[in-house]
């Protein structure tokens, strides 16, 4: 799984606001489903350019994963590379987009069953996935360094 930060958090939290709010999410098109949505936030691109470039590279989130290589020339993957260097895993894109990563889903009432075309379930997993990470990036802040932030508030914050 991702290793948790500001960052990371931020863009999956944005992204279950945009599945949410926009009725761009449509589960069928790689520039508007789960990936589709987070890559929009990631990294600016609409969700055509994000389309047009996956096409050159045929398959869903799960094959362009598979299929990743650094520097291919692919601009599709370009923006996994820019997903990875956020954080996120390979891993993470295939879960997302099937909603199947098992200690996301631990912690979502076993009643629950997700839909990875449900824009509700879309946007449970994300802020379920966005939680995990919060509680694991919190563990990692030392007491030290938030009594040098109390002791010297006009200094800038090491994230």
């Amino acid at each position: 799984m991702a290793k948790p930060s500001v960052e990371l958090i931020d863009a999956l939290r944005k992204t279950a606001k945009r599945v949410s709010v926009k009725s761009n999410y449509e589960w069928k098109d790689i520039g508007a489903c789960n990936c589709g949505n987070l890559v929009q936030v990631v990294t600016d691109l609409n969700k055509k350019e994000i389309s047009n470039y996956g096409i050159k590279k045929h398959g869903d989130w799960e094959m362009l994963v598979r299929l990743y290589k650094k520097d291919s020339g692919y601009k599709i993957d370009d923006i996994i590379t820019e997903m990875l260097n956020i954080g996120f895993i390979l891993d993470d894109l295939v879960h997302l987009e099937n909603l199947s990563d098992r200690k996301i889903l631990s912690r979502i009432p076993e009643t629950k069953f997700l839909k990875r075309d449900r824009k509700d379930d879309v946007v449970l997993y994300l802020n379920t996935w966005a939680d995990m990470m919060e509680e694991a990036l919190y563990k990692e802040i030392e007491i030290s360094e938030i009594k040098e932030v109390i002791e010297q508030p006009n200094q800038p914050v090491k994230v």
